[in-house]
């Protein structure tokens, strides 16, 4: 892959693309640790991919309220319509959630408010500077099929089962997506029985204490505040895996982590159902912590220790080197080229190497990610995602392919427009 086509009739060599999101990748996410007051001296090219950056990582409005410099007009103009559309948005997750909780709790269901949904009760973040593509709710086995008419009844209706959750998707709502945070974009709602994530093919399951023994009909809290960065942990971790994870996620942990004592460590880092201490979470951490060191002090790094000691020794070897050198723009949707066999390194063992590149010629659940595919404008559009496995594994004989996600948010970002220059 030499060229990428852009704009119509318009390409720009790869190497200067992958070079733009790499550098605007970094030093955006140094600018969410510590503040500096000069503005970068890039080209009209690499704002744009900043502004795709942004987007893609989910924290738009984190940059408008922490930047002490100011960019281009159209750089300022985005921060602020992203910063006043997130705002807008959060306002429409409240009120869902409300209404959520309010005919949980009258038809007798106690459902856990996970992730961002949880972190909006914490004043961790000004408003709108959190940004909620799904509102994601665990129910008990035998709640399932309840719950699932509850949010029938809210206006939603049923979209792709997959085997860890079922999405819903509004009834009302716009045929196209808006770039970025728009209050117009949907909020879906994602229904889960239990919380476990593939790394890379074994599942780790750790739905076991999420939700309180004790909780009411309604919509609840997680059982302790480890409950939830146990969480975050593993929803980082599923993404780290294949290499999409976003900075805003490794903000929420950094953030939340200022808060955590070290029994709060011993739980989050406790062994799940594979019976090894949580070493899934040690890449997440070692990452987060290279990109927000103010956010782990030693009196913190001390109250984290003990715990990260038994993770490590449970980690893959090969993972526990690899993770060290990590940079964000390798492995978040900064990295412009699909990764061959994403994931490897996270592997126990030989069987686990071999069956993970046979899962990639012939993935699981084909039906439902073609469903995906169609429903996500990011994807839907792009010529890869339709293309036969045997053909996408040949391709990478020519040259790594270019992710479409990552394409469509150029592409976004290039024909951006401030919304009062009409």
């Amino acid at each position: 892959m030499k060229e990428v086509e852009m704009e119509k009739d318009t390409a720009v060599p790869a190497s200067a693309l992958r070079a733009a999101l790499k550098a605007t990748t970094e030093r955006l996410s140094a600018e969410l640790t510590q503040a500096t007051h000069q503005a970068p001296a890039w080209s009209d090219f690499e704002w744009r991919a900043a502004m795709a950056v942004s987007v893609m990582h989910g924290v738009s409005a984190l940059l408008a309220n922490r930047l002490q410099w100011a960019g281009p007009p159209a750089w300022q103009a985005f921060l602020a319509e992203q910063a006043e559309q997130g705002r807008r948005r959060e306002r429409k997750v409240r009120s869902l959630l409300e209404c959520l909780h309010h005919a949980a709790r009258d038809a007798g269901l106690p459902l856990l408010a996970m992730k961002g949904s949880a972190l909006l009760n914490l004043s961790i973040y000004a408003e709108g500077e959190r940004p909620m593509s799904d509102v994601d709710l665990l129910a008990q086995p035998v709640d399932l099929a309840e719950s699932g008419r509850l949010i029938l009844a809210a206006g939603y209706a049923v979209g792709i089962t997959k085997q860890r959750h079922i999405a819903y998707e509004p009834l009302q709502q716009a045929a196209d997506r808006a770039f970025g945070e728009h209050e117009h974009n949907p909020i879906k709602i994602e229904l889960h029985e239990a919380v476990r994530e593939p790394l890379p093919l074994r599942e780790v399951d750790i739905t076991a204490g999420l939700l309180s023994p004790g909780a009411k009909p309604g919509l609840n809290p997680y059982s302790s505040l480890a409950a939830l960065m146990r969480h975050l942990l593993m929803h980082a971790a599923g993404n780290l895996c294949v290499r999409s994870v976003r900075l805003i996620q490794l903000h929420d942990i950094a953030q939340l982590a200022e808060r955590m004592s070290t029994a709060d460590w011993n739980e989050a880092l406790a062994p799940a159902n594979d019976g090894r201490a949580a070493w899934w979470a040690l890449p997440v951490l070692t990452l987060t912590q290279q990109l927000f060191p103010l956010q782990f002090p030693k009196p913190m790094t001390a109250r984290l220790t003990p715990s990260i000691v038994a993770a490590s020794a449970a980690c893959p070897p090969w993972l526990r080197r690899a993770c060290g050198g990590w940079q964000l723009a390798d492995v978040s949707l900064s990295r412009l080229d699909i990764p061959l066999l994403p994931g490897i390194e996270w592997s126990h063992g030989p069987a686990d190497a071999l069956g993970l590149a046979w899962r990639r010629l012939h993935p699981p659940e084909q039906a439902a990610t073609a469903m995906m595919l169609q429903g996500q404008h990011s994807l839907a559009s792009s010529d890869w995602t339709r293309r036969p496995h045997w053909r996408k594994a040949l391709s990478f004989v020519l040259g790594a392919q270019p992710r479409a996600q990552t394409l469509y948010s150029m592409h976004r970002a290039l024909n951006y427009r401030p919304a009062n220059s009409a």
